[in-house]
């Protein structure tokens, strides 16, 4: 059986709001490179084969995957991003000041239009996206793995779940809904599966999401967003130790909340002089009540930063709730992490705090309760 591991490129410095000159040459974030580096981490065996885009980003994030394992295969196929927009108009802009341009093109919604010299139309986009699922289908490595661009990989799992007989303006706006519903994170993607019998591709039915470390079943964390964070086996075997053991529910918020509480009786019996800091200190769950309190309409948000949610469109959102403020990144108009809170009475939590308890605060969210948080900070 033939697997196939596709995964988005780090995070780039478009992804992060600056301005690019072309989507070619985009270079990484430092958080890009972080996410590159344990991509590769996370592979116990070399891929019978790599694969990369012409793309700088998506070969700068693979390039630590082809150093941990030298003597895999490695190839450069035209899997790029979708460029859709002229790239000579789009210079030097950022996300943001490209948005009215890249909303007038999917109102169009004519998948044989082409924006200018240089740009692709849908059609030639679906096409370049069909003839990577043939190519993976006849190449004689059974592993392989390929970094590429969260259009084009989403255009491939469109294609495989929904198999479109013809690619016409309805199904370009349904494939735009798609892309804007199951938005893809840097360095997170898809497993694809073939059998030999098999007519087509299927989507791994167990793991169609990939995180950037291997998934342990029932714990959830984000090693890419919070990579010196503790993850959930060193905070399992802590509590363990301090004889709290860990619930089967919701094992990521109450192994944060009970290590706290382990931490907690493990400084009070310590001299006072090493306990001083733990006013300061606030826990991701604790942010995240608030967020939830705010979804179920208990407690009021408001804007702090001038721009709106829309207008953001990628970058730091600031709100203020009752007191408590609170920068949620928007990344493409996705409620992506949060980045940093201050309560009513000064404590603190962030992604740069030295000592972490638990994971990003918008991890712990329902999927309503996402959903719900979005919608809101829309209408702020």
């Amino acid at each position: 059986m033939k697997h196939v591991r596709l995964i988005r490129h780090g995070e780039s410095a478009a992804n992060a709001g600056k301005a690019s000159l072309d989507h070619s040459s985009i270079p990484l974030t430092p958080k890009g490179v972080e996410q590159a580096r344990l991509v590769a981490g996370s592979f116990v065996q070399a891929p019978g084969l790599i694969v990369t885009s012409p793309f700088s980003l998506a070969q700068a994030t693979a390039m630590h995957t082809l150093a941990a394992f030298p003597s895999a295969p490695f190839e450069i196929w035209p899997i790029h991003e979708f460029t859709y927009l002229e790239p000579a108009r789009c210079f030097n802009t950022t996300v943001a000041q490209r948005r009215d341009w890249v909303e007038r093109y999917w109102a169009k919604s004519d998948p044989a239009f082409t924006d200018g010299e240089g740009a692709e139309s849908f059609l030639d986009f679906i096409s370049r996206a069909k003839s990577f699922l043939d190519r993976l289908a006849v190449h004689p490595a059974h592993d392989i793995v390929v970094f590429s661009h969260g259009q084009l990989i989403n255009a491939v799992a469109w294609l495989i779940k929904r198999n479109p007989l013809t690619i016409d303006g309805q199904a370009m706006t349904e494939w735009r809904e798609y892309e804007i519903t199951n938005h893809v994170p840097n360095c997170c993607g898809y497993k694809l599966t073939k059998h030999p019998e098999d007519a087509g591709w299927r989507l791994s039915p167990r793991e169609p999401r990939i995180d950037v470390a291997q998934c342990v079943p029932g714990r959830a964390y984000q090693a890419v967003r919070d990579p010196e964070r503790l993850l959930i086996e060193e905070r399992a075997e802590a509590l363990s130790a301090a004889g709290y053991p860990l619930p089967v529910d919701d094992p990521a918020m109450y192994a944060e909340q009970r290590l706290e509480e382990a931490r907690a009786a493990a400084r009070s019996s310590q001299v006072s002089s090493v306990s001083g800091n733990t006013t300061a200190e606030i826990s991701a769950r604790e942010v995240c009540q608030v967020l939830r309190e705010v979804a179920f309409e208990r407690r009021t948000m408001t804007k702090v930063s001038q721009a709106s949610w829309d207008e953001i469109y990628a970058g730091h959102f600031v709100v203020s709730v009752e007191g408590w403020r609170i920068s949620i990144y928007n990344d493409c108009d996705t409620l992506d992490y949060c980045e940093e809170c201050i309560s009513s009475d000064g404590r603190r939590w962030s992604f740069d705090s030295g000592d972490r308890f638990g994971t990003d605060p918008i991890a712990l969210l329902s999927t309503w309760e996402h959903q719900t948080l979005k919608r809101l900070l829309k209408a702020l």
